[in-house]
Protein backbone atom coordinates (compact mmCIF):
# COMPACT_ATOMS: atom_id res chain seq x y z
CA UNK A 1 0.00 0.00 0.00
CA UNK A 2 1.91 3.37 -0.80
CA UNK A 3 0.57 5.99 1.00
CA UNK A 4 -0.68 9.60 0.18
CA UNK A 5 -1.88 11.83 2.65
CA UNK A 6 -4.99 13.50 1.48
CA UNK A 7 -3.55 16.61 3.42
CA UNK A 8 -0.51 17.58 5.55
CA UNK A 9 -0.48 19.45 8.90
CA UNK A 10 2.13 21.14 10.66
CA UNK A 11 1.64 22.34 14.43
CA UNK A 12 3.61 25.14 16.10
CA UNK A 13 7.40 24.33 16.67
CA UNK A 14 7.02 21.33 14.07
CA UNK A 15 8.15 23.57 11.20
CA UNK A 16 11.92 23.55 11.64
CA UNK A 17 12.17 19.89 12.00
CA UNK A 18 14.52 17.85 9.75
CA UNK A 19 12.02 15.10 9.97
CA UNK A 20 9.21 17.37 8.47
CA UNK A 21 11.25 19.04 5.69
CA UNK A 22 12.35 15.15 4.72
CA UNK A 23 8.23 14.47 5.23
CA UNK A 24 7.15 17.36 2.76
CA UNK A 25 10.15 16.78 0.50
CA UNK A 26 8.49 13.49 -0.12
CA UNK A 27 4.97 14.88 -1.33
CA UNK A 28 5.56 17.90 -3.11
CA UNK A 29 1.94 18.15 -4.67
CA UNK A 30 0.09 17.44 -0.95
CA UNK A 31 -1.86 20.50 0.34
CA UNK A 32 0.08 21.75 3.32
CA UNK A 33 -1.75 24.18 6.03
CA UNK A 34 0.40 25.53 9.04
CA UNK A 35 -0.88 26.37 12.63
CA UNK A 36 -4.52 24.90 11.68
CA UNK A 37 -6.57 24.30 14.71
CA UNK A 38 -7.31 20.08 14.76
CA UNK A 39 -10.43 21.04 16.76
CA UNK A 40 -11.48 23.03 13.94
CA UNK A 41 -10.48 20.55 10.87
CA UNK A 42 -12.56 18.22 13.30
CA UNK A 43 -15.45 19.47 12.99
CA UNK A 44 -14.73 20.09 9.05
CA UNK A 45 -14.25 16.36 8.55
CA UNK A 46 -17.43 15.38 11.16
CA UNK A 47 -19.42 17.69 8.99
CA UNK A 48 -18.60 16.19 5.85
CA UNK A 49 -17.79 12.41 6.71
CA UNK A 50 -19.85 9.38 7.74
CA UNK A 51 -16.64 7.96 8.89
CA UNK A 52 -14.65 10.55 10.95
CA UNK A 53 -12.26 8.36 12.21
CA UNK A 54 -12.01 6.39 8.68
CA UNK A 55 -11.45 9.70 7.02
CA UNK A 56 -8.56 11.51 9.74
CA UNK A 57 -6.42 8.40 8.64
CA UNK A 58 -5.67 10.39 5.41
CA UNK A 59 -5.01 13.92 7.18
CA UNK A 60 -1.41 13.44 8.46
CA UNK A 61 -0.28 15.93 11.30
CA UNK A 62 3.15 17.00 12.40
CA UNK A 63 3.50 17.63 15.52
CA UNK A 64 6.42 17.54 18.60
CA UNK A 65 5.34 15.54 21.34
CA UNK A 66 5.79 17.72 24.68
CA UNK A 67 6.19 14.75 27.13
CA UNK A 68 7.71 11.49 28.01
CA UNK A 69 8.22 9.26 25.23
CA UNK A 70 9.01 5.85 27.01
CA UNK A 71 6.45 4.29 28.81
CA UNK A 72 5.56 0.82 30.72
CA UNK A 73 3.44 -1.34 27.97
CA UNK A 74 -0.46 -1.11 29.39
CA UNK A 75 -0.12 -4.91 29.66
CA UNK A 76 0.68 -3.84 33.14
CA UNK A 77 -2.80 -3.59 33.67
CA UNK A 78 -4.64 -5.22 36.81
CA UNK A 79 -4.31 -9.02 37.20
CA UNK A 80 -2.08 -9.41 33.74
CA UNK A 81 1.17 -10.80 33.87
CA UNK A 82 3.28 -8.15 32.23
CA UNK A 83 6.57 -9.01 29.89
CA UNK A 84 8.68 -5.84 30.52
CA UNK A 85 8.10 -4.36 27.84
CA UNK A 86 8.21 -0.28 26.98
CA UNK A 87 6.24 1.15 24.64
CA UNK A 88 7.20 4.61 22.44
CA UNK A 89 4.74 6.50 20.75
CA UNK A 90 6.38 8.44 17.68
CA UNK A 91 3.45 7.66 15.68
CA UNK A 92 -1.02 8.34 16.34
CA UNK A 93 -3.44 5.75 14.25
CA UNK A 94 -2.70 3.86 11.48
CA UNK A 95 -3.44 3.63 7.55
CA UNK A 96 -4.78 0.15 8.16
CA UNK A 97 -8.63 -0.87 9.04
CA UNK A 98 -8.62 -3.54 10.96
CA UNK A 99 -11.79 -4.06 12.17
CA UNK A 100 -10.96 -5.06 15.91
CA UNK A 101 -8.53 -2.19 16.13
CA UNK A 102 -8.92 -0.69 19.52
CA UNK A 103 -7.46 2.86 18.33
CA UNK A 104 -11.39 3.54 16.91
CA UNK A 105 -12.31 3.98 20.46
CA UNK A 106 -8.96 5.30 22.26
CA UNK A 107 -8.37 8.00 19.64
CA UNK A 108 -11.95 9.67 19.26
CA UNK A 109 -10.67 12.95 20.36
CA UNK A 110 -7.62 13.06 17.70
CA UNK A 111 -8.39 10.38 15.18
CA UNK A 112 -5.80 12.55 12.53
CA UNK A 113 -2.69 10.29 11.53
CA UNK A 114 -0.41 12.31 14.05
CA UNK A 115 3.49 11.49 13.07
CA UNK A 116 5.94 13.56 16.42
CA UNK A 117 9.21 14.74 14.46
CA UNK A 118 11.43 15.66 17.75
CA UNK A 119 12.85 12.19 17.21
CA UNK A 120 16.17 13.91 18.75
CA UNK A 121 14.32 14.42 22.10
CA UNK A 122 13.15 10.80 21.81
CA UNK A 123 16.87 9.39 21.40
CA UNK A 124 17.98 11.55 24.55
CA UNK A 125 15.46 10.00 26.72
CA UNK A 126 16.48 6.43 25.65
CA UNK A 127 20.29 7.58 26.00
CA UNK A 128 19.27 8.71 29.16
CA UNK A 129 17.57 5.68 30.46
CA UNK A 130 19.56 3.04 29.11
CA UNK A 131 22.63 4.40 30.92
CA UNK A 132 20.85 5.49 34.05
CA UNK A 133 19.85 1.04 34.60
CA UNK A 134 23.03 -0.62 32.78
CA UNK A 135 21.77 -4.11 34.42
CA UNK A 136 17.77 -4.62 32.91
CA UNK A 137 17.26 -5.48 29.47
CA UNK A 138 14.57 -2.88 27.92
CA UNK A 139 12.82 -4.28 25.04
CA UNK A 140 11.09 -1.41 22.89
CA UNK A 141 8.61 -1.45 20.26
CA UNK A 142 6.91 1.56 18.84
CA UNK A 143 3.56 -0.05 17.49
CA UNK A 144 1.61 0.32 20.20
CA UNK A 145 -0.84 3.17 18.80
CA UNK A 146 0.32 2.46 15.39
CA UNK A 147 1.77 0.03 12.81
CA UNK A 148 5.28 0.55 13.19
CA UNK A 149 6.50 -0.10 9.24
CA UNK A 150 3.58 0.57 7.37
CA UNK A 151 4.38 4.30 7.02
CA UNK A 152 8.23 3.81 7.16
CA UNK A 153 8.70 5.17 3.84
CA UNK A 154 6.46 8.37 4.46
CA UNK A 155 8.32 9.15 7.70
CA UNK A 156 11.38 6.96 8.21
CA UNK A 157 11.78 6.85 11.89
CA UNK A 158 13.69 3.61 11.29
CA UNK A 159 16.57 5.36 9.60
CA UNK A 160 17.12 7.21 13.21
CA UNK A 161 16.55 4.34 15.70
CA UNK A 162 18.11 1.65 13.90
CA UNK A 163 21.70 2.89 13.99
CA UNK A 164 20.76 4.11 17.54
CA UNK A 165 19.62 1.00 19.01
CA UNK A 166 23.06 -0.99 16.98
CA UNK A 167 24.96 0.99 19.68
CA UNK A 168 22.88 -0.10 22.52
CA UNK A 169 23.96 -2.83 25.07
CA UNK A 170 21.19 -3.35 27.04
CA UNK A 171 18.46 -2.42 24.74
CA UNK A 172 16.41 -3.79 21.80
CA UNK A 173 13.85 -2.31 19.29
CA UNK A 174 10.84 -4.18 18.69
CA UNK A 175 8.65 -3.03 14.89
CA UNK A 176 5.42 -4.72 15.23
CA UNK A 177 3.60 -4.70 12.05
CA UNK A 178 1.48 -6.18 9.23
CA UNK A 179 3.43 -4.56 6.97
CA UNK A 180 5.68 -5.70 3.92
CA UNK A 181 7.51 -1.86 4.23
CA UNK A 182 10.80 -3.38 4.67
CA UNK A 183 12.81 -1.33 2.30
CA UNK A 184 14.59 1.00 4.90
CA UNK A 185 15.43 -2.38 7.02
CA UNK A 186 16.90 -4.05 4.34
CA UNK A 187 18.82 -0.89 3.31
CA UNK A 188 20.16 -0.78 6.59
CA UNK A 189 23.61 -2.56 6.96
CA UNK A 190 23.73 -3.38 10.71
CA UNK A 191 20.81 -5.45 12.16
CA UNK A 192 22.36 -5.46 15.64
CA UNK A 193 19.69 -5.48 18.64
CA UNK A 194 16.95 -5.05 15.93
CA UNK A 195 13.74 -7.85 16.41
CA UNK A 196 11.31 -7.14 13.63
CA UNK A 197 7.71 -8.79 14.43
CA UNK A 198 4.90 -9.69 12.17
CA UNK A 199 1.26 -10.02 13.05
CA UNK A 200 -0.22 -13.07 11.24
CA UNK A 201 -3.60 -14.57 11.28
CA UNK A 202 -5.49 -17.05 8.74
CA UNK A 203 -5.78 -15.38 5.41
CA UNK A 204 -9.97 -15.25 5.79
CA UNK A 205 -9.33 -13.07 8.99
CA UNK A 206 -7.15 -10.78 7.26
CA UNK A 207 -9.58 -10.52 3.95
CA UNK A 208 -12.79 -9.84 6.45
CA UNK A 209 -11.49 -8.63 9.33
CA UNK A 210 -7.73 -6.42 8.62
CA UNK A 211 -8.98 -4.07 5.95
CA UNK A 212 -5.96 -2.41 3.76
CA UNK A 213 -3.30 -4.62 5.23
CA UNK A 214 -1.17 -6.84 3.49
CA UNK A 215 -1.63 -10.42 2.70
CA UNK A 216 -0.50 -12.99 5.07
CA UNK A 217 1.93 -14.50 2.23
CA UNK A 218 3.15 -10.41 1.84
CA UNK A 219 3.88 -10.41 5.44
CA UNK A 220 5.99 -13.72 5.46
CA UNK A 221 7.39 -12.82 2.29
CA UNK A 222 8.84 -9.76 3.91
CA UNK A 223 9.73 -11.38 7.41
CA UNK A 224 11.88 -13.67 5.08
CA UNK A 225 13.94 -10.77 3.74
CA UNK A 226 14.55 -9.37 6.80
CA UNK A 227 15.77 -12.90 8.26
CA UNK A 228 17.66 -13.21 5.14
CA UNK A 229 19.36 -9.60 5.80
CA UNK A 230 20.25 -10.75 9.43
CA UNK A 231 17.34 -9.50 11.37
CA UNK A 232 15.86 -11.30 14.12
CA UNK A 233 12.76 -12.18 13.50
CA UNK A 234 9.55 -12.53 15.76
CA UNK A 235 5.43 -13.37 15.22
CA UNK A 236 2.16 -12.44 17.00
CA UNK A 237 -1.11 -14.24 16.40
CA UNK A 238 -2.96 -11.73 18.06
CA UNK A 239 -5.78 -11.33 18.37
CA UNK A 240 -6.67 -15.25 18.19
CA UNK A 241 -10.19 -14.91 16.77
CA UNK A 242 -12.85 -17.84 17.26
CA UNK A 243 -14.75 -18.49 14.39
CA UNK A 244 -16.06 -22.12 13.22
CA UNK A 245 -13.59 -23.99 11.62
CA UNK A 246 -10.83 -21.91 13.41
CA UNK A 247 -8.95 -25.11 14.50
CA UNK A 248 -7.64 -25.85 10.94
CA UNK A 249 -7.59 -22.28 9.44
CA UNK A 250 -4.83 -21.78 12.40
CA UNK A 251 -3.36 -25.45 11.91
CA UNK A 252 -3.35 -24.35 8.26
CA UNK A 253 -1.49 -20.46 9.01
CA UNK A 254 1.09 -22.34 11.18
CA UNK A 255 1.90 -24.68 8.63
CA UNK A 256 2.23 -21.44 6.05
CA UNK A 257 4.28 -19.71 8.53
CA UNK A 258 6.85 -22.64 8.87
CA UNK A 259 7.25 -23.15 4.96
CA UNK A 260 9.05 -19.88 5.31
CA UNK A 261 10.19 -19.86 8.27
CA UNK A 262 12.88 -22.33 10.46
CA UNK A 263 12.03 -22.95 13.81
CA UNK A 264 15.78 -21.43 14.72
CA UNK A 265 14.93 -18.36 12.27
CA UNK A 266 12.34 -17.06 15.23
CA UNK A 267 12.45 -15.34 18.15
CA UNK A 268 9.79 -15.62 19.86
CA UNK A 269 6.25 -16.01 19.19
CA UNK A 270 3.23 -14.32 21.19
CA UNK A 271 -0.50 -15.70 21.64
CA UNK A 272 -3.16 -13.06 22.10
CA UNK A 273 -7.16 -13.53 21.96
CA UNK A 274 -9.14 -10.76 20.94
CA UNK A 275 -9.96 -7.87 23.93
CA UNK A 276 -11.65 -5.02 23.89
CA UNK A 277 -13.21 -2.20 26.38
CA UNK A 278 -17.22 -2.10 26.08
CA UNK A 279 -17.53 1.57 24.17
CA UNK A 280 -15.19 -0.23 21.43
CA UNK A 281 -18.19 -2.91 20.17
CA UNK A 282 -20.88 -0.61 19.17
CA UNK A 283 -18.49 1.60 17.35
CA UNK A 284 -17.37 -1.85 15.17
CA UNK A 285 -20.79 -2.81 14.83
CA UNK A 286 -20.89 0.95 13.21
CA UNK A 287 -18.04 1.26 11.35
CA UNK A 288 -17.69 -2.72 10.24
CA UNK A 289 -21.36 -4.19 9.91
CA UNK A 290 -19.63 -7.28 8.63
CA UNK A 291 -17.74 -8.41 11.22
CA UNK A 292 -17.77 -11.75 12.77
CA UNK A 293 -15.97 -10.43 15.96
CA UNK A 294 -18.63 -10.92 18.17
CA UNK A 295 -20.25 -14.06 17.12
CA UNK A 296 -19.24 -15.57 20.46
CA UNK A 297 -19.56 -14.71 24.00
CA UNK A 298 -17.54 -12.42 25.86
CA UNK A 299 -17.17 -11.85 29.50
CA UNK A 300 -15.27 -8.79 31.32
CA UNK A 301 -11.42 -9.75 32.71
CA UNK A 302 -9.72 -8.40 35.87
CA UNK A 303 -8.59 -5.44 33.63
CA UNK A 304 -12.19 -4.12 32.99
CA UNK A 305 -11.61 -5.49 29.58
CA UNK A 306 -14.04 -8.09 27.55
CA UNK A 307 -12.79 -11.46 26.53
CA UNK A 308 -13.67 -15.11 25.00
CA UNK A 309 -14.57 -17.05 28.19
CA UNK A 310 -11.52 -18.53 30.26
CA UNK A 311 -12.38 -21.73 28.84
CA UNK A 312 -12.70 -20.70 25.45
CA UNK A 313 -9.47 -19.10 25.68
CA UNK A 314 -7.48 -21.85 27.53
CA UNK A 315 -9.06 -24.16 24.73
CA UNK A 316 -7.79 -22.06 21.97
CA UNK A 317 -4.28 -20.99 23.33
CA UNK A 318 -3.47 -24.78 24.06
CA UNK A 319 -4.67 -25.62 20.72
CA UNK A 320 -2.37 -23.01 18.95
CA UNK A 321 0.39 -23.41 21.23
CA UNK A 322 -0.03 -27.43 21.01
CA UNK A 323 0.72 -27.13 16.96
CA UNK A 324 3.76 -24.99 17.53
CA UNK A 325 5.10 -27.33 19.70
CA UNK A 326 4.56 -29.90 17.17
CA UNK A 327 6.83 -27.98 15.15
CA UNK A 328 9.47 -27.55 17.24
CA UNK A 329 9.43 -27.62 20.91
CA UNK A 330 11.84 -25.29 21.79
CA UNK A 331 9.76 -22.31 20.48
CA UNK A 332 9.87 -19.82 22.55
CA UNK A 333 6.14 -18.84 22.90
CA UNK A 334 4.77 -16.13 25.06
CA UNK A 335 0.50 -15.06 26.26
CA UNK A 336 0.32 -11.09 25.36
CA UNK A 337 -1.89 -9.39 28.22
CA UNK A 338 -3.26 -12.81 30.14
CA UNK A 339 -4.09 -13.51 33.73
CA UNK A 340 -1.54 -15.80 35.94
CA UNK A 341 -4.42 -18.42 36.04
CA UNK A 342 -4.88 -18.37 32.01
CA UNK A 343 -0.68 -18.65 32.06
CA UNK A 344 -0.57 -21.58 34.46
CA UNK A 345 -3.85 -22.95 32.89
CA UNK A 346 -2.11 -23.67 29.33
CA UNK A 347 1.65 -23.42 30.19
CA UNK A 348 1.50 -25.54 33.30
CA UNK A 349 3.84 -22.56 34.95
CA UNK A 350 4.34 -18.48 35.08
CA UNK A 351 7.25 -16.99 32.79
CA UNK A 352 9.13 -17.03 35.97
CA UNK A 353 9.51 -20.05 35.67
CA UNK A 354 11.11 -20.27 31.84
CA UNK A 355 14.48 -19.72 31.64
CA UNK A 356 14.02 -18.20 28.30
CA UNK A 357 11.49 -16.01 28.79
CA UNK A 358 12.83 -14.71 32.43
CA UNK A 359 15.08 -11.55 30.93
CA UNK A 360 11.48 -9.91 29.69
CA UNK A 361 9.08 -10.80 32.42
CA UNK A 362 8.75 -8.62 35.71
CA UNK A 363 6.24 -10.09 38.03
Amino acid sequence: MNFVPQAIYIESGAESAPLTGEVLRRFPEVPVFRNRSLENLLADVSRTSDDVFGECKSRLVLSRFPGSFLKKCPGISPGMVCCNYYVVNLLKNCIYDCSYCFLQEYLQNNPFLVAFVNIEDLLGELEAEFSAYPGRVFRVGTGELTDSLALDTVVPYSRTLLPFFNRQQNAVLELKTKSDRVENLLAHPDPSNVIVSWSINPPQIVAEEEKGTPSLTARLNAARLCRDHGYRIGFHLDPILLFPGWEEAYRELIRELFREMAPGDIEWISLGSFRYRAPLKQIIKERHPGSRLFTGEHVPSKDGKFRYLRPLRNRAYDTIRRYLREVSPNLNIYLCMETREIWEGVTGKLPRSDERLDAFFDL
